[in-house]
């Protein structure tokens, strides 16, 4: 009998099986497909190795600003496309070896609960004590927007694209549509985005999406809010708002949903189409647990490794999980990369806050590298950072000084106590907070 058996080798999963060899438990991991799950083989990986890539090449067309010519560029996404799946793959190997090395055992093959503690695999049953479901999520679809892998394509199919179609409309405006409105438009293509809610990421603040609104149209990439596609003609789309649009391929970016793991003999309690969970991450039987995207509390790798942690740390010593989707970070990968944490200023109407809003182009780094269109928005309540909101270079890793803030409640005087690095961006962390109180430095008097 093993302590733990996992259904699922994504992050969730993985981390799960490396805490619990950590924490001394046996544990077998069942994947079907390739380790490293959604994020590594279908997600966060080889999409930010094909933007990096995008990144560079529309880095390269501005070199002259730097005082350095290049005669003539140009770009061959086979290449690229090549370079994703090579590092995909060695990671893939990594992985497999890392956890490995603390003696889980993998098996790779389909599984499935057969009673509430036992899983069939490939004719075989394993008794386990414990059992941590980590089977992620798929790329959802809407009614009349179904992948073909052809015409209509979800973020699975377009990673398997080795050529570029030159017209392309986008469904959604979330994280996955505009990563990839970033890399088709930097790669020279005529990029549409459809979104129905009325402005471009309608799940951040609404600074953020001004600022993407207008970075948007800097870039040339068109776009349509409050809209929706009302019917397909061939190769031509009708939008709700009467636009007719030509196009050589629809990417649907419209969220993801839950691939619930196969049961026989019981059942889960579902939330939605997800499963339900407590504090615990423990469903209606007992020593069963779901973690990471199945669970639907933030479809977030990082929101995996953390729960992953936690129910070990539950099972192994009985220590009340910590998880706080409040306190979880949200990136967009390109340039500019956009990234907040915690409240928007719409959420905090009812209460009386602050507000700060930093520009970066006060920053003697931004000016150094030609990066002068971000900002940063700090809202703090009763002296306490609640919410953070970037659009900068390194927003990615500046976001994270603002999660430590809000997760340890950290009073405004405590984070100024910290000296920041110059010349950095993460100076306007620092700037942002002084602003709370009309104190920055490197801003005029009255702005």
């Amino acid at each position: 009998m093993y302590d733990i058996g996992i259904i699922g080798g994504g992050p969730a999963g993985y981390s799960a099986a490396i805490r619990a060899a950590q924490k001394g438990l046996s544990v077998v991991l069942f994947e079907k497909d390739s380790m490293g799950g959604v994020c590594l083989n279908r997600g966060c990986i080889p999409t930010k190795t094909v933007l990096h890539c995008t990144d560079f090449y529309k880095s390269l067309k501005k070199s002259d600003k730097f005082g350095i010519t290049i005669s003539e560029i140009t770009y061959d996404y086979e290449k690229i496309f090549n370079r994703k799946n090579d590092i995909v793959l060695k990671i893939q190997k990594s992985l497999t070896k890392l956890v490995q090395s603390f003696g889980v055992e993998i098996i790779c093959s389909e599984a499935k609960l057969v009673a509430q503690d036992k899983i069939e695999s490939n004719g075989n049953i394993y008794q386990c004590k414990n059992i941590v479901l980590a089977t992620g999520s798929k790329p959802a679809n809407i009614k009349g927007l179904e992948s073909d892998g052809e015409f209509i394509l979800n973020s699975n199919d377009v990673l398997k694209l080795k050529e570029l179609p030159e017209n392309i409309l986008i469904v959604g405006s979330g994280a996955i549509g505009v990563e990839w409105a970033r890399i088709f438009n930097a790669l020279d293509k005529n990029v549409t985005v459809v979104e129905l809610a009325d402005r471009l990421l309608p799940l951040a603040d609404s600074d953020v999406s001004k600022r993407l609104d207008r970075l948007f149209k800097k870039n040339k990439i068109k776009f349509y809010t409050g809209t929706k596609i009302e019917r397909i003609e061939n190769k031509k789309v009708v939008l709700s708002n009467g636009q007719e649009i030509c196009i050589d391929m629809i990417l649907c970016a419209v969220g993801r949903e839950p691939v619930l793991p196969k049961i026989e003999g019981f059942s889960l309690d579902l939330n939605g189409k997800f499963i339900k969970v407590d504090d615990n991450f423990r469903t209606n039987i007992l020593n069963v647990f779901a973690i990471g995207d199945l669970n639907g509390k933030m479809l977030l790798a990082h929101s995996a490794v953390h729960q992953a942690i936690s129910v070990i740390d539950y099972i192994a010593e009985q220590k009340k999980c910590h998880f706080d989707t409040n306190s979880v970070p949200s990136v967009i990968y390109g340039n500019l990369e956009i990234a907040w944490v915690g409240k928007t200023e719409e959420a905090l109407s009812d209460v009386e806050y602050k507000v700060s809003t930093f520009p970066v182009a006060a920053l003697g780094k931004a000016m150094a590298d030609d990066e002068i269109d971000g900002f940063v928005k700090v809202l703090s309540v009763d002296n306490k950072i609640v919410g953070a909101h970037i659009v900068s270079p390194e927003a990615s890793a500046m976001i994270q000084q603002f999660a430590l803030m809000i997760d340890n409640e950290l009073k405004t005087e405590e984070i100024l106590k910290t000296v920041f690095a110059h010349p950095t961006y993460s100076e306007a962390v620092f700037e942002s907070v002084l602003g709370l109180d009309n104190m920055s430095l490197s801003l005029p008097k009255g702005i």
